[in-house]
């Protein structure tokens, strides 16, 4: 049967996605803020024999800094005054939570102790330079000789969150796509959206924007995998949301590795904040291979008998987690089953989990939002608060609102 014009727009490769304007091209070689006047001016003329010589300079220091990229793109290579900062290795780290991954942090202060520096160090930062800022110094910590262009970049990944329900249409899709839309809109990260169900896979959908055969691509031939490659076959949703998704036939098996998926996970977190990934199941080697990558494994649930008794099976199949991957329960669709429902001090005993959030549910949202081309965590309610609760949980921040569905503690 021959596809319609719009069918087949579906499953074609799109065109460059606005030249790579927003991964990572979009990012400028270098952004310096300096505490004081005299600074700006030796930072500038230090720059100037370089392929530099055009990078923003801008007064302000660290905090300055921070308040910037909390909004604004990273740069490549971030210089930043800590003068007159106290704990500036704290600063640091604040500074590194608004940061992009790969970015590489010079610092610039008045202070020449050695104690100061190894603390620097310690915290992420490339090198630090005693003012006054000499040519030589400077242009020795970006690594760089006149006429040439780059820097080295450090490897510091975007956290790896793995959404999987403990059985069908218990809400992962429609929870791991307002986690992705709320990290990208309301928190300012730039996000990944990965949907691993390429057949039946709805975050594209959720989110009115295309799929493609790219996803398919990535995964069958990751030879292919580079960021050009990403550049053409991610789909952007606003400023900061980039969707990884497919819509392929249903009589055609799609096989790929569990390598494959490392290595475009692996490509994904050096350019984003976070990678949000849709797991259809466990059955799948490829998916068990994300579930153990992620840092924080998200099982969603309802309070259905048969999800109960579901989470406790997935439960162990995952094991306990650690630190680095954790495991976090989170109860959706809250209110649904009536007196059907497991009540939720009986959920805990039963999965040997406490939930860290309880979405409420409240359909009316969906077909709304569904009606006007948005998300549900568009609109504040007490959805988006739960999401919101779940965002804290990535972050280590708690909410800014907490009601009924509080973190449970």
């Amino acid at each position: 049967m021959a596809l319609s014009q719009e069918s087949r727009s579906i499953i074609e490769l799109p065109t460059p996605i606005e030249r790579s304007d927003r991964l990572p091209a979009g990012r400028v070689p270098l952004l310096a803020f300096v505490a004081d006047r005299q600074t700006k001016t030796d930072v500038e003329e230090s720059l100037a024999p370089l392929a530099l010589a055009d990078s923003p300079v801008m007064r302000g220091g660290i905090a300055k800094a921070i308040q910037f990229l909390a909004s604004e793109r990273s740069p490549e290579t971030l210089i930043v005054d800590i003068s007159g900062v106290e704990m500036p290795a704290a600063r640091i780290q604040e500074l590194a939570e608004v940061c992009e991954p790969g970015v590489t942090v010079i610092a610039i202060g008045d202070h020449n102790d050695i104690t100061l520096y190894r603390d620097l160090m310690h915290a992420g930062v490339h090198d630090y330079i005693v003012k006054p800022v000499a040519p030589q110094a400077l242009a020795e910590a970006l690594d760089l000789r006149p006429g040439q262009a780059g820097a080295p970049i450090s490897h510091r990944l975007a956290k790896l969150v793995a959404l999987v329900g403990a059985r069908g249409g218990v809400g992962t899709t429609t929870v791991a796509v307002n986690l992705a839309w709320y990290l990208a809109n309301r928190q300012n990260r730039r996000v990944a959206l990965l949907d691993l169900n390429l057949q039946r896979g709805d975050c594209a959908l959720a989110l009115n924007v295309t799929p493609t055969a790219g996803l398919r691509e990535a995964l069958t031939n990751p030879t292919r995998l580079d960021l050009v490659f990403l550049e053409r076959v991610m789909a952007v949703q606003g400023d900061r949301l980039f969707v990884l998704s497919a819509e392929e036939p249903f009589d055609h098996e799609v096989k790929f590795t569990g390598d494959a998926v490392d290595k475009l996970v692996g490509l994904l977190r050096t350019q984003f904040h976070y990678v949000i990934v849709d797991v259809p199941d466990l059955i799948a080697e490829p998916n068990r291979r994300v579930l153990d990558l992620a840092n924080l494994r998200v099982v969603v649930a309802d309070r259905t008998l048969r999800s109960v008794r579901d989470t406790a099976r997935l439960r162990l199949a995952l094991g306990d987690g650690d630190l680095q991957h954790r495991n976090v329960l989170v109860v959706n669709r809250n209110g649904e089953g009536g007196r059907h429902a497991v009540k939720l001090h009986e959920m805990r005993g039963i999965v040997e989990m406490e939930p860290r959030c309880v979405i409420p549910f409240q359909p009316h949202l969906f077909s709304a939002a569904a009606g006007a081309g948005s998300v549900a965590a568009e609109r504040r309610n007490r959805f988006t608060d739960g999401i919101a609760a779940l965002s804290g949980e990535l972050s280590g921040r708690s909410s800014e609102r907490r009601g009924w569905w509080r973190i449970f503690k």
